[in-house]
């Protein structure tokens, strides 16, 4: 795509002939894959991958340039959002589009969503704009949770009303703020300690029509969830406004969304400038694992692991001493001898791996909305959709099987004597760093005490064991196989 903002519709053929001379000279280099100019955008709001909007410029039959619009993947083109929130989120839309200024923009956004709060409090908004449309993938007796799902509700009032119901029917329906139709039942909720669900108070329009004002659309739940979300994605890449200000600005409590961050947030630096984990120095690549902290038995202060050694008046010490300048005993962090410290410091690790790899099987998925933040065990059967109903995000795991794999080769790397010499010679620029790894270790060893190296590589094999089991580390042949094709050989080493 060339990054180029037409600020006037003449420049259209200027584009489009660039657009055309990087298309012939990336043709001519590449003849597997040919690129083709799909279209010329005027302006684009490009929140993610298959989620953006865009000015479009086209030529007409007369040769006329014709200005339009292109969506895809917005919450504008979804059934299950109220009409004022598709009429609000396309204005809005309109206005980011529009070519002015920031402080223009954001002025609009912000008037109009005062506007329409004030509009829906005070009752002036009609009852076809609180319309939310869904549709039915089985008959609605076949449903087993009814009650959770305000269509399959609705639907089954309407086949209690005798009214024809099938599958693939779109069954428009309202939250209301009151379940009752008449007065004594309305009486006996208010006293009764039963909250209903939302589902349980959608109605169809119909007969909120037919309630003579009994019934009426729950304003402040369309606000949080119709209006609120789609808005603070639409306008979550404008510098200016923020799902807090937007929050304030429907009547809300902003106080609950100031920390919100967007799920479109995507670094250029991380794609760019992309460095392996494996590259990282261990202070980046480690800095959200949870740490090793041994509990001195002698002085019973707790101090995070230093690893093989640990430096002390320009001096390295092993790190089997706590680090605690005013302990009594500091040799084997307290213990009688030192493979009684070890002992304690492998049963340590032991209980903290399988703390993680507790998290990790517990399964526990977060949605990736932020207006949403669900957490869950339960997964969809529609490849991770949001179990929330009227939520648009995808369920991803908390505790992945990356972050379960740093936790594990932190262990490893507190005593893994190759790795530390690495990390010495990335942060100490000296003629010493660049000696061999073979003189550097007899170095260390004769600065920590052959004793202490022996149990160093005692834990080492231990931590090694870990990852060894991990199926993280490796890459099974037919990946290969399919990349490169069948011919592909794999030789071992």
């Amino acid at each position: 795509m060339i990054n180029t903002r037409i600020t006037d519709v003449n420049e259209y053929s200027k584009v489009l002939e660039l657009g055309n001379t990087v298309k012939r000279e990336v043709n001519k280099l590449y003849k597997t894959l040919e690129l083709e100019v799909d279209g010329v955008f005027r302006s684009m709001l490009l929140l993610k991958k298959k989620k953006y909007a865009a000015v479009t410029i086209t030529t007409g039959p007369d040769g006329q340039y014709v200005m339009g619009k292109e969506t895809k993947g917005l919450d504008l083109v979804r059934r299950d959002w109220c009409i004022q929130s598709k009429e609000s989120g396309l204005y809005i839309l309109d206005q980011i589009l529009s070519g002015d200024e920031k402080e223009i923009v954001v002025n609009k956004i912000h008037d109009h969503l005062e506007k329409v709060a004030a509009q829906m409090r005070g009752g002036e908004l009609p009852l076809d704009k609180y319309v939310i449309t869904k549709g039915l993938n089985k008959h609605p007796n076949d449903y087993p949770d009814a009650k959770s799902q305000a269509h399959v509700y609705v639907a089954k009032r309407m086949i209690n009303d005798h009214k024809a119901v099938g599958v693939g029917d779109h069954i428009p329906y309202v939250i209301t703020a009151s379940i009752e139709e008449v007065g004594q039942q309305q009486q006996q909720q208010q006293t009764s300690s039963k909250k209903d669900t939302v589902s349980e108070r959608a109605r169809h329009p119909d007969e909120i029509g037919r309630s003579n004002g009994v019934l009426k659309p729950d304003v402040e739940w369309y606000l949080l969830n119709q209006i609120l979300p789609p808005i603070s994605r639409l306008c979550e890449p404008i510098e200016g406004t923020s799902p807090g200000i937007i929050a304030e600005k429907l009547g809300l409590d902003s106080s609950k969304y100031n920390n919100v961050s967007s799920a479109y947030d995507v670094d250029d630096d991380d794609i760019v400038d992309f460095t392996p984990a494996s590259c990282l120095p261990d202070e980046e690549r480690f800095k959200g694992v949870e740490k090793l902290v041994i509990t001195c038995s002698d002085c019973n202060e707790e101090a995070e692991f230093p690893g093989i050694y640990q430096m002390k008046d320009g001096i390295r010490v092993s790190g089997l001493r706590c680090p605690n300048p005013r302990c009594g005993n500091p040799q084997f962090w307290g213990e009688d001898d030192r493979w009684s410290c070890v002992a304690g410091i492998r049963n340590k690790i032991s209980m903290m791996k399988k703390k993680h790899q507790r998290q990790y099987y517990d399964g526990w998925v977060r949605c990736d909305d932020p207006m949403c933040g669900l957490e869950t065990r339960q997964l969809s059967v529609f490849e991770g959709c949001c179990l929330k109903q009227g939520c648009n995000g995808r369920m991803k795991s908390m505790y992945t099987e990356s972050t379960l794999q740093t936790q594990l080769k932190y262990f490893d790397s507190l005593f893994d004597i190759t790795h530390v010499i690495k990390q010495q010679r990335r942060s100490v620029k000296t003629v010493a760093a660049q000696d061999s790894i073979t003189t550097l270790i007899k170095e260390i060893s004769f600065d920590v005490g052959d004793e202490d190296m022996k149990a160093f590589q005692v834990l080492h094999s231990f931590t090694s064991q870990a990852l060894s089991k991990s199926g993280y580390n490796f890459v099974g042949v037919e990946f290969f196989q399919n990349l490169f094709g069948a011919t592909c050989k794999c030789v071992s080493p």
